[in-house]
């Protein structure tokens, strides 16, 4: 992705570098100005700011007359300041920018720069917002927007369940209570008896003075709840929280499931899912298709480069691997310089045809490492049958191989 500019509009030299410097690391171009006059100068540039850190204070826009001005050229803001007075931040809040950040602590620099991450990639964060009142719904989508998020509508709890179903990557969704026919609190039952916390988290709201609310929309599924009128600030620190928390669960979910060298998934994750296929197809006589494949000679490449270019080979067949089955099959390493490709019901013909063009492109590959180009040829050995479980269909894929290899290796032997 190229590096998209962001305009850093300080005048104190060391809180600039300060900015440059976060700017930098969450992936973006700084552009800088020191005043208003040094603002308004950069206009020809507008349209290619991804947004602004915005000072509200500066030599010749004391009183924050760069912030109105950039918004109405369109580029979004995000306002930093020194000054922490009600009527200021008021004053700020009333207007459309994406954050406001008092710069009272190094903290307030870490969250601008984990804030800057966020914006770049929140277009792929779907979420839904269940109101009744068109008038809300915009309002909540305009405040969502302003952060980037993908935002999807719903005016019934019915309806948000047709979109839950429609769009399976949404990853929060923030209800009223007062819904027709179906009231939030229902819908969070609705939503928890499909997808679990892990998944989907919840914020619900409320316009109504009732403090039992909070415990009631928890205890039936949400995560979160706030009352409205709500304070811009925390509405936007709910949101992120929510989101991240089912992303750390993504994360330990990924990470627990896949392979830390090739990122292809681990033995165990490829267990659990292939095991019960085999189970019910056998039950239903349909023969499943299994690879078992094995790099040749893996050991004299580490025992001649040494371990780090064995790794780079490993990588380089994962990534070989992904591109020819990824999309369709399930791949894994299952263990040092083996790999396992649950190909379905492939009938045998097709699979044989698909590995072979994967092996022949394996020995045509060549790998750089440390000044030497490493070649490597691959054996695999393919079971189409009906076993009765995991094992069965393992061991007959792994006789195979051993076949494929006694044949003299780069080579493809099937049943």
């Amino acid at each position: 992705m190229n590096k998209l500019n962001v305009l850093i509009v300080e005048d104190s030299k060391p809180i600039l570098q300060i900015h440059k410097h976060l700017v930098t690391n969450a992936g973006f171009n700084p552009v800088t100005a020191e005043t208003f006059a040094e603002v308004k100068a950069l206009e020809h540039m507008f349209p290619d700011f991804f947004c602004a850190i915005i000072d509200y204070s500066l030599p010749d826009a004391p009183n924050g007359e760069a912030i109105p001005y950039l918004l109405d050229h369109n580029v979004p803001g995000v306002v930093m300041t020194g000054m922490i007075d009600d009527e200021t931040r008021d004053t700020i809040l009333n207007l459309p920018v994406i954050d406001y950040i008092t710069k009272e602590s190094k903290q307030a620099y870490t969250y601008l720069q984990h804030l800057l991450v966020k914006l770049r990639v929140n277009h792929l964060i779907k979420i839904l917002v269940v109101d009744e009142s068109d008038d809300s719904r915009e309002y909540l989508k305009r405040l969502l927007n302003r952060h980037n998020y993908d935002v999807i509508l719903a005016s019934t709890g019915a309806e948000a369940i047709a979109q839950l179903e429609k769009h399976p990557t949404i990853k929060l969704v923030i209800t009223d209570k007062e819904l027709p026919n179906m009231d939030g609190i229902e819908l969070c039952n609705q939503i928890r008896s499909k997808y679990s916390k892990d998944e989907i988290s919840i914020i619900g709201l409320s316009g109504a003075d009732n403090p039992a609310l909070t415990a009631k929309f928890i205890k039936n599924g949400a995560n979160d709840f706030l009352t409205k009128p709500f304070c811009l600030e925390e509405f936007y620190c709910r949101v992120l929280q929510n989101i991240e928390f089912i992303e750390s669960v993504e994360t330990i979910r990924r990470q627990a499931n896949t392979d830390y060298l090739t990122g292809l998934y681990n033995r165990r994750y490829f267990f659990e899912k292939v095991s019960p296929e085999i189970t019910k197809r056998f039950d239903g006589s349909t023969n499943s298709t299994l690879a078992m494949m094995d790099i040749d000679h893996f050991k004299s490449v580490n025992d001649t480069y040494g371990h780090d270019a064995g790794d780079e080979i490993l990588k380089a067949t994962a990534q070989l691997i992904q591109q020819h089955f990824s999309a369709d099959y399930l791949a894994a390493r299952i263990g040092g310089e083996e790999f396992c490709i649950f190909l379905d019901t492939l009938a045998r013909d097709e699979a044989t045809l698909l590995l072979d063009n994967f092996r022949q492109e394996m020995e045509n590959m060549s790998v750089e490492v440390g000044g030497n180009t490493i070649k490597c040829t691959i054996s695999i050995g393919v079971a189409h049958c009906c076993e009765d479980s995991f094992d069965g269909i393992m061991i007959k894929a792994d006789e195979l191989l051993y076949e494929a290899k006694e044949a003299g290796r780069n080579v493809v032997i099937t049943d």
